[in-house]
């Protein structure tokens, strides 16, 4: 009994040891190495490089609408009942002799043999089996403009797959920034709020040491509990706050959630210049740069190729044609070689539209209406841009001096609590002066955190909203 509880021991050792060592696979991650994963994982930026290779096979297929082409041909054909023509019977009328021309015994006989023949034929043409093999060639000479029209609209869909994947890699790398930096905050909010539970314990210890000897009050003890007690949850909060940031991190990089992850890097302030640049400059270089912009001059520029392409259909059409062929008749299926026929014909068609129910006038209104909407949709981005550009560079700005503000006050705060701590102990003031004291250091903290966050996030912001995101982190 004893032997089969040990076996049943060991195959769950075996079963459940590969699963606790994958679940503990760990991963140290900076920014750099974060948005190298995240570009490597993500579904966006996969589906966005097999939409540009499928942009750069639609410039073959666009050649290919005035490149020659072959195609090659077999044809077998039965009749299973051959149909007959029916003819006026000529040798009736040749035979026939004209009166007095020939002697009239003669005359007479001819006479009797043409009466007896009929006035009309039925004869059929062809045979039982008909095969036929060969290749034809066609090469179009003009197709009013819609061959190059199609090759340019089809360079175009290549570029703005390329845009778009470029706006597909500039907001994950800002998504992943941003994740990054949330882990950043949040762990540093967890220490924050850490340290304020500890100076808290801190300060209940002085003063149950005071309180015992009778030099503070139970009401001083009472308040110094109460803010320990009040600063646990907080510390339980900011500590599940991370590991929500470390989730919120992992899935932006595709990672699957049994890896454990952790962030190398520091919420720094870093001087930069880009902020004061000249708003017009900024503008310029966002009109310039963004993806956005440049996907829509390739939607312009096809959208006006697809105005000559529903133009081409009202232009006439110049197509050579060449056709190589071999073809045999017989009534049975015994063919031979010396059955086949060659044949071998070239042609120039010209094609004229002349009426297509209105189909080809409403297809040019149609490509006239999508290249004005794409102006319209033109403007309209130019003028979103413009208000991003603004609003960016505003929060800069004031992301920028909150954190100028918040790091005198980080300074300010610790003197304060250093002399309520000294003061309280001289017995020169209350314990509530020094919780107050401690609230506002803590706050300061808080808020030195949370500008240095929004400061770098609005570096990137700015970058962002101006195209130029890669290259500066």
């Amino acid at each position: 009994m004893n032997l089969l509880k040990k076996n049943r021991i060991v195959i769950i050792l075996i079963l459940v040891f590969p699963l606790l060592l994958f679940s503990q696979e760990k991963i140290v991650l900076t920014l750099e190495e974060s948005i190298q994963t995240a570009l490597e994982n993500n579904p966006s930026i996969q589906m966005a490089e097999k939409e540009l290779a499928k942009a750069k096979a639609g410039i073959w297929e666009a050649y290919s609408a005035i490149l020659p082409s072959i195609d090659g041909m077999v044809n077998y054909q039965h009749a299973w009942d051959i149909q007959q023509n029916t003819m006026p019977n000529f040798l009736k009328f040749m035979l026939k002799p004209q009166p007095g021309t020939l002697p009239p015994e003669i005359e007479a006989i001819f006479n009797t043999y043409t009466d007896a023949m009929p006035d009309v034929v039925q004869f059929s043409f062809g045979l039982e089996n008909t095969l036929r093999y060969g290749a034809t060639l066609t090469q179009p000479i003009f197709l009013g403009g819609a061959g190059i029209a199609g090759i340019q609209m089809a360079y175009a869909s290549r570029k703005l797959s390329e845009s778009n994947l470029e706006s597909n890699k500039q907001n994950l790398i800002y998504q992943t920034t941003n994740a990054f930096y949330a882990v950043l905050l949040a762990k540093e909010l967890m220490d924050v709020q850490q340290e304020a539970l500890a100076q808290a314990e801190a300060n209940l210890n002085n003063v149950t040491k005071k309180y015992d000897v009778g030099s503070a009050s139970g009401f001083d003890k009472m308040r110094a509990d109460v803010e320990v007690a009040n600063l646990s949850p907080a510390v339980i909060s900011a500590s599940n706050n991370y590991e929500l940031a470390l989730t919120g991190l992992r899935t932006v990089l595709g990672l699957p959630r049994t890896y454990e992850i952790e962030v190398e890097g520091e919420l720094n302030y870093t001087e930069d210049d880009f902020g004061s640049v000249p708003f017009e400059e900024i503008l310029t270089l966002a009109k310039r740069e963004r993806p956005e912009i440049q996907m829509l001059q390739q939607q312009k520029s096809m959208a006006s190729k697809s105005r000559i392409l529903a133009l081409s259909q009202f232009m006439p059409k110049i197509i050579f044609q060449t056709d190589y062929s071999f073809m045999a008749m017989r009534d049975d299926l015994n063919f031979h070689k010396d059955d086949f026929s060659k044949g071998f014909t070239s042609a120039i068609t010209l094609q004229i539209p002349l009426f297509h129910s209105f189909k080809n006038a409403k297809g040019y209104q149609k490509a006239q209406l999508d290249y004005k909407i794409v102006l319209d949709a033109e403007k309209q981005m130019i003028d979103g841009i413009t208000a991003e550009v603004e609003m960016a560079q505003n929060k800069f700005y004031e992301a920028r001096q909150k954190y100028q503000a918040a790091n005198e006050s980080v300074a300010l705060a610790e003197e304060a609590l250093r002399l309520a701590n000294l003061m309280y102990d001289e017995g020169a003031s209350t314990q509530l002066d020094v919780l107050n004291s401690q609230l506002a250091l803590n706050q300061s903290k808080l808020n030195y955190v949370s500008s240095l966050y929004e400061y770098q996030m609005a570096r990137y912001q700015l970058r962002k909203v101006t195209g130029i995101l890669q290259g500066i982190l």
